[in-house]
């Protein structure tokens, strides 16, 4: 097997707003109500929704999960990206030889894992999947209340002649997981004795068109989306329907000038208490210059969105600019701004126990600029350092919902959020068998309405390293810290300020035979049941100990 191992900085700011909480909790009838600050005006109406509380299921027979890779990861751990040309780790057995796989693999909290991968060439179509399962019959808390599952299934092609490829990709994922809470927590509404059991499906189907010539370029690709988060008794918490279309064309007119334009369209049916119909369009035409050590583009963008009857139109200008100071050494400055597209799917990755009736809308980056450096100061190691600004209009905060504490909605500030972000990160490979790498983020916020940036961490730190071992013993470790993250809790309250929190994560592979390998991966090292969302502590140490077969 070849271990790639190559580490991520990015540019990260997520300027929301979020407010607090000004009824307690009042039963089991949920409205479509939006927490308001000041004169924040309802943009969608209400609607009410009962729900019945549930006795959670076995996940013993949930659905399976299936991805088609030609090549597996060896761990789950973050991927970085890096712009130095790392070498490949040497392993004594390629993945190469044997793509096909089967993994099995069994922990603590009574968690099976079962993952299965399969790569196939039929003449110019190359095929891939995956198939994947894991459950935890318990949790942090409420024993098997809290218990989860997840599952799904991935598919993919590519087929290639004369300059055209095409790439149809299928993706199904099934979770189950429950509404836990913690009762000990100030927010009065939880309950330790009655979770609702909840059923996340997603589906997502695209297709991959990239063709073109030598001068000209150019990508197309549709995608259809659909996400239902439903429980037992109620036929749907949330769902919604959406079409993407994204297309990039390129074209090289001489040596200094390359042209084109980025477009990309999105709309969306989302149905609770309430429906909802979204759509964004976004066109960015760019001319690109580059000259010695001087690359300049230079554009514009066209952003058009709508939320029901409300629609706004803005011109944003983008640009960027690197000047390569010394061969190790770039500087760089970009200016930009339009309008993002927010999705169901999106939100409930980033939180899960959201409640229904949600007021979804796209952010607006009235004003992004920034700059920064990266180089080489050795051989193998990359050194990058950037600061942005932003400021923000209708990005989503999370927090608890009036009428259920253990759900949160969205909330938004009534003006832009200031976002400033510094973003720095060091990767560095000093043999072709040992890897290491760093970043850190630091977010400060201006908020106009609210009282605080809700739920955004203030800083993120994460850490990684790779050592392969006489070809035959893979080791990693990393490492992930965050802290300021601040959650508004019951109105008596005020707000709650979570405590920083340090995940550390280990893990072996070793390989048997050409064939053979076993694992062990071993996530929250410390044993330290922290929260990232207000009321909800995650698992303690949790391990899997298994193997895999490659044919």
């Amino acid at each position: 097997m070849r271990l790639i191992v190559i580490i991520t900085c990015f540019i990260g700011f997520q300027s929301l707003l979020a407010q607090n909480d000004s009824t307690k909790s009042q039963g089991e009838i949920i409205s479509g109500e939006v927490v308001i600050e000041k004169d924040n005006e309802i943009i969608l109406p209400q609607a009410d929704k009962i729900y019945l509380r549930t006795t959670p299921k076995s996940f013993g027979s949930q659905p399976v999960d299936i991805t088609f890779l030609k090549n597996e990861p060896a761990f789950e751990w973050p991927k970085y990206k890096s712009d130095v040309p790392f070498q490949v780790l040497n392993e004594k057995y390629p993945n190469e030889e044997y793509q096909n796989y089967v993994l099995a693999g069994f922990g603590n909290y009574s968690s099976p894992l079962i993952e299965a991968g399969l790569f196939k060439t039929f003449g110019a179509f190359e095929s891939s999947a995956k198939i994947y399962y894991e459950s935890f019959k318990a949790g942090p808390i409420n024993d098997e209340n809290s218990g989860s599952a997840v599952g799904g299934i991935d598919l993919s092609g590519t087929y290639k002649k004369e300059g055209l490829s095409l790439t149809p990709t299928i993706k199904y994922k099934n979770s189950r997981y429950s509404y836990y809470g913690n009762a000990n927590r100030v927010n009065s509404g939880f309950d330790a004795n009655a979770t609702d059991d909840v059923t996340l499906s997603e589906i997502l189907l695209n297709v991959d068109l990239a063709g073109g010539k030598e001068d000209i370029k150019y990508i197309i690709r549709p995608t259809i989306s659909n996400v239902n988060q439903s429980q037992e008794g109620v036929s749907g918490i949330s769902q919604e329907t959406g079409f993407e279309l994204h297309g990039t064309l390129n074209y090289k007119i001489d040596d200094a000038f390359t042209t084109g334009f980025d477009m990309q369209g999105n709309s969306a049916t989302y149905k609770s208490g309430i429906q909802v119909n979204r759509s964004l369009i976004n066109i960015n035409p760019w001319l690109t210059h580059t000259r010695d050590n001087l690359s300049i583009t230079a554009g514009f963008m066209i952003s058009s969105g709508s939320v029901e009857s409300s629609s706004k139109t803005g011109f944003y200008p983008k640009a960027r600019v690197d000047y390569n100071l010394t061969e190790k050494w770039t500087i760089y400055g970009l200016v930009s701004g339009g309008q993002e597209w927010n999705s169901l799917s999106a939100l409930i990755n980033e939180n899960q126990f959201l409640d229904d009736s949600l007021t979804i809308v796209n952010s607006e980056y009235t004003a992004q600029f920034g700059g920064g450096f990266k180089g080489t100061p050795v051989k193998n190691l990359l050194l990058d350092a950037s600061l942005t600004y932003s400021s923000v209009k209708g990005m989503p905060f999370y927090v608890p919902s009036s009428s259920d504490s253990s759900r949160y909605i969205l909330t938004y500030d009534t003006e832009s959020v200031g976002v400033v972000t510094l973003n720095s990160s060091i990767s560095y490979m000093p043999s072709a068998t040992s890897t290491y790498g760093v970043s850190l983020e630091i977010n400060g916020y201006s908020m106009e309405s609210l009282d605080r940036p809700w739920h955004k961490p203030a800083y993120i730190f994460e850490a990684y390293t790779s050592h392969n071992i006489q070809e035959k013993l893979i080791v990693s470790a990393f490492l992930t810290s965050m802290g300021g993250i601040r959650g508004p809790a019951n109105v008596d309250f005020g707000y709650v300020k979570l405590s920083a929190f340090t995940d550390l994560g280990v893990g072996a592979k070793y390989l048997v035979t050409q064939r053979a390998s076993a694992f062990i991966r071993v996530n929250n090292l410390l044993n330290s049941e922290y929260e990232r969302y207000l009321g909800y502590p995650t698992r303690g140490i949790t391990f899997k100990i298994g193997g895999q077969y490659r044919f």
